[in-house]
């Protein structure tokens, strides 16, 4: 069920990046949105694109931290993309807070009509035992993939105005994966019926892992309900193993046994930009999955594909399902 070795040891070590700042066009005149822009993989994403003249997003939930980020991001930068078009924005968004979500994308729509990207970059990992969202829902699910979802569906039209005008394929939603689906998550990726359970103390990680998993799968059904008629390119990615804060709940102990293998978190930035910027992104490479450092994952495990395809294609059908739910889940809020 598992991937080739060499598939893993690739994605933690991967080769140097193609697309950083130092390659990447300028992006005047194009509007970007990254969640959890204030800290780690997100304030660094929002730095490059900040410098190459580009309006961004930087949506999190604290405004002192959101505010902050933006004084460090200025104060590393040159004067020059403020001359050129480069602006900086905080917009509030709690991802486990559906009315939350609901009130980003009002506030994100009253500004713009059009938006070029939207990097579902935040996420969360290994929370309190029991935790739940405002909505009742078990937090990581709730934060990973139904706050992700929603803030998706409700700036569709926003990503549409932008792709009827923008070159093809260059209108993008970006979802944020992990290895940890093809190392440790269940078989087909996840549990329906237990995914919005909350989580005992050794459920955490677990959770987590089917949560990725998640992303992936709404990645791809976006690509497959999408694409073809928007001209919207969704792609996953899983950033690298990186020096985040998506490790500031897991014990000491299992922090230092792997920080050896972590990378700065300017290199997941690359692997995001790659995926939401590379001009070697095809529209019919929608729905597929980006490795570190900008590069084609080769395979995913067989049951993974499987969850990908419909019944009638001869898989699971999973991933439709896990599409379907959070639809489901969130149907009051569209």
């Amino acid at each position: 069920m598992g991937v080739p070795l060499s598939v893993l040891w690739t994605q933690y070590f991967p080769p140097p990046p193609s697309l950083t700042e130092k390659t990447l066009p300028r992006q005047q005149g194009k509007v970007f949105l990254v969640t959890g822009g204030n800290t780690g993989i997100g304030l660094e994403l929002c730095k490059v694109l900040y410098s190459a003249g580009a309006k961004v997003y930087l949506a999190a939930r604290s405004a002192p931290k959101a505010q902050e980020a933006i004084k460090r991001i200025l104060s590393s930068s040159s004067a020059l993309p403020a001359r050129e078009g480069g602006e900086l924005v905080y917009l509030p968004l709690d991802l486990a807070d559906l009315d939350s979500v609901k009130q980003a994308a009002r506030e994100f729509q009253a500004k713009e009509k059009l938006l070029h990207v939207l990097f579902n970059n935040a996420g969360a990992s290994v929370l309190p035992v029991g935790s739940v969202s405002k909505q009742g829902h078990e937090l990581t699910t709730a934060t990973n993939c139904l706050g992700a979802f929603l803030l998706t569906q409700l700036l569709l039209p926003q990503l549409e105005a932008a792709a009827s005008s923008a070159p093809e394929a260059s209108v993008r939603v970006i979802w944020t994966s992990s290895i940890l689906v093809e190392m440790a998550a269940p078989k087909d990726g996840l549990n329906i019926s237990t995914i919005d359970k909350p989580c005992t103390a050794t459920q955490r990680t677990p959770r987590y892992c089917e949560t990725k998993a998640g992303n992936y799968f709404l990645a791809s059904e976006f690509a497959r309900r999408y694409t073809k008629r928007t001209g919207i390119v969704s792609l996953t990615q899983n950033p690298g193993n990186l020096k985040s804060d998506v490790w500031r709940n897991v014990d000491v102990f299992t922090y230092y046994a792997v920080a050896w293998t972590l990378w700065e978190s300017v290199k997941g930035a690359y692997t995001e930009l790659w995926a939401g910027l590379s001009e070697e992104v095809k529209l019919d490479d929608s729905g597929r999955y980006v490795m570190p450092f900008g590069r084609w994952h080769p395979g995913q495990r067989a049951d993974i594909e499987l969850a990908l395809r419909s019944k009638d294609e001869g898989g699971s059908g999973r991933a439709a399902e896990f599409w379907d739910w959070c639809a489901e889940q969130t149907r009051n809020y569209v």
